[in-house]
C-alpha cells in the first residue's frame, strides 16, 4: 500500500514538473497567499495576515471570522498599533508585509504619504460613513493623486476618498463621584454646566478643605490634549476648520486668550489656587481614586482602575462653559488593508468583518474598547455598559487630533502655554504669543 501512495505521489509530481517545463513560468501559489488542504478535499484555501495589538481580541475575531469564510485562514502578528507604521514602510513590497493592519488615526497622514493604504469603496465604504462617527471617517478621507502617490487639496470637485475603517474611539469626558457627591450637595447626579461646578466649590470649601482634596474638580492643567475641551468652549479651531492647514495654528487667537484668560481668572481660584504641577494628572487621578475627588476630567484608560477601587462613579460629556459645549479630541483606532496586498478580496472580506456589528461586538467584549459607531446601542452589552455609553457621548462632541506633521509643534508649545498661564508666569496674551512665535520658529 505505501509503495502504492509513493507511485501516484511521484506520477504526480512528475506531471507537475512536466508542466513547468512547457513556456510558462512556474508560479509559486504560496507567495500568492494560497494553500492547498489535501484533507479539506482537496480545496484552495487564501491565507492572509493581519496585525493586532491584542491577542485575546485576535483569536476571538479570527476564529468568528475563518467559521464564516471557510475559505479563507487568517495568521495573526502581534504588533503594536503604533508601531504597525513603520512596520509596514520597513516590509512594504516584501512578502512579510500584512494585509489587514490596525493603527492609530494620527498615522494615517504619514501612511498615505509613503502610499501604504488600499482605498475603501463601494458598498463597505457607504456602510462606514453611514455607521460610523462622522469626524472619525472624515479623518480617514483624504484627496488623493493617484498619479503621484500623493495627497492634494480638496478643491472644486475633487473626491475624497476613504483609506481606513474606524474600529474604536476615545476621548476625554468628565468622571464623577457619586456617593460623594450625594453627601456634599443632596444629590448623585452631576452639573450640567462648569459654572454649577464652581458654585459648588465655594458652596462646600470648608468641607472640602477639612475632609478631603480639597478640590471640586481636578484638570492636568499642563496637558494639551486635556485642556483642548477649554479652548474650544472660545471657539478655538486648531489648524482651521478641518485641522489641514497649518499656517492656522492659531495659538495666538483671540479665542484661545478668551480661554487663557478665563482660565486664569474664574478657574484657578476655584480649584484653590493650586498650580500645575500639583494637578498632574497622575496625582489627580490617585485622589479621585480615593474617594476624596468629586469631579474628574479623564479618559476611558482610567475605567479599570476606578472599577477596582470599588468607586460609585459615573461617566458623561463635559459641561458646558458660558452656554457653549466644549469639544474634545478624540483618538480613533483604523483598520486599513495594504496597498500592495496580493490578497485584496480577503483583505476587504476581513475589514467588513472587523468592522461589522458582530466584529466590534467581539473587540469590546475582548478589550472593552468603545466601537466608534454613531450608534453605540447595536452592541447590546455596551448599551448597558454606563461607563463607556458617557464616553460614547462625549464623542458626538469631539474632534480627531489633526494628523498633519505640524501637530508635533502644537504639542511642544501648547502644553507649556497652559501651564504657565495657569500658574500666573504670563498673562494670558504673552503666553499665547509665545506658544504661537514657539510654533512658528519650529517649522
Amino acid at each position: 500500500m505505501k509503495r502504492k501512495l509513493f507511485l501516484i505521489v511521484a506520477l504526480a509530481l512528475i506531471v507537475i514538473v512536466a508542466a513547468c517545463g512547457r513556456e510558462e513560468e512556474c508560479t509559486n501559489n504560496a507567495d500568492q497567499g494560497v494553500e492547498y488542504f489535501f484533507d479539506q478535499d482537496q480545496t484552495e484555501t487564501e491565507t492572509i495576515t493581519v496585525w493586532l495589538d491584542d491577542e485575546d481580541y485576535a483569536t476571538a475575531l479570527i476564529e468568528a471570522f475563518e467559521a464564516a469564510n471557510p475559505g479563507i485562514r487568517v495568521r495573526f502578528q502581534e504588533v503594536g498599533s503604533v508601531d504597525v507604521r513603520q512596520q509596514l514602510e520597513l516590509y512594504s513590497g516584501s512578502s512579510a508585509a500584512a494585509d489587514v493592519v490596525v493603527f492609530p488615526h494620527d498615522h494615517i497622514g504619514a501612511a498615505l504619504q509613503s502610499n501604504l493604504l488600499y482605498v475603501v469603496e463601494g458598498q463597505l465604504e457607504l456602510d462606514l460613513r453611514e455607521r460610523m462617527i462622522l469626524s472619525a471617517t472624515e479623518t480617514a478621507s483624504a484627496c488623493y493623486d493617484f498619479n503621484d502617490n500623493r495627497v492634494i487639496e480638496c478643491e472644486g470637485d475633487a473626491q475624497r476618498y476613504l483609506f481606513g475603517a474606524p474600529l474604536s474611539g476615545e476621548s476625554v469626558a468628565l468622571f464623577y463621584n457619586r456617593a460623594l457627591l450625594e453627601e456634599l450637595t443632596g444629590s448623585p447626579e452631576p452639573a450640567q454646566t462648569f459654572e454649577q461646578i464652581i458654585d459648588e466649590f465655594y458652596e462646600h470649601q470648608d468641607v472640602l478643605e477639612e475632609l478631603y482634596g480639597e478640590l471640586m474638580i481636578a484638570l492636568d492643567v499642563g496637558n494639551a490634549y486635556d485642556m483642548h475641551f477649554l479652548a474650544t468652549a472660545f471657539g478655538f479651531e486648531l489648524f482651521g476648520p478641518e485641522g489641514l492647514d497649518s499656517d492656522q495654528a492659531n495659538l495666538d487667537s483671540d479665542e484661545m486668550i478668551a480661554a487663557l484668560t478665563y482660565m486664569q481668572d474664574v478657574l484657578r481660584p476655584a480649584l484653590n489656587n493650586f498650580t500645575s504641577g500639583d494637578l498632574d494628572g497622575e496625582s489627580n487621578r490617585n485622589l479621585f481614586e480615593s474617594g476624596d475627588l468629586p469631579y474628574i476630567i479623564d479618559g476611558p484608560w482610567s475605567i479599570p482602575r476606578y472599577l477596582d477601587a470599588d468607586l460609585d462613579f459615573g461617566v458623561t460629556r463635559i459641561p458646558t462653559i458660558n452656554g457653549q459645549q466644549p469639544v474634545t479630541f478624540s483618538g480613533v483606532q483604523m483598520a486599513a488593508v495594504y496597498s500592495q496586498t496580493q490578497n485584496e478580496d480577503a483583505a476587504f472580506r476581513f475589514l467588513e468583518f472587523m468592522t461589522s456589528d458582530e466584529g466590534l461586538a467581539i473587540m469590546y467584549e475582548t478589550t472593552n474598547r468603545l466601537p466608534a459607531l454613531e450608534d453605540v446601542s447595536v452592541i447590546g452589552e455596551l448599551d448597558d455598559d454606563e461607563y463607556l455609553s458617557g464616553i460614547s457621548d462625549q464623542l458626538n462632541y469631539s474632534v480627531p487630533m489633526p494628523i498633519i506633521p505640524e501637530m508635533g509643534y502644537f504639542w511642544d508649545n501648547a502644553g507649556s502655554m497652559y501651564g504657565d498661564a495657569w500658574n500666573g508666569s504670563k498673562d494670558a496674551d504673552e503666553a499665547a504669543q509665545d506658544a504661537q512665535s514657539g510654533f512658528d520658529s519650529s517649522r
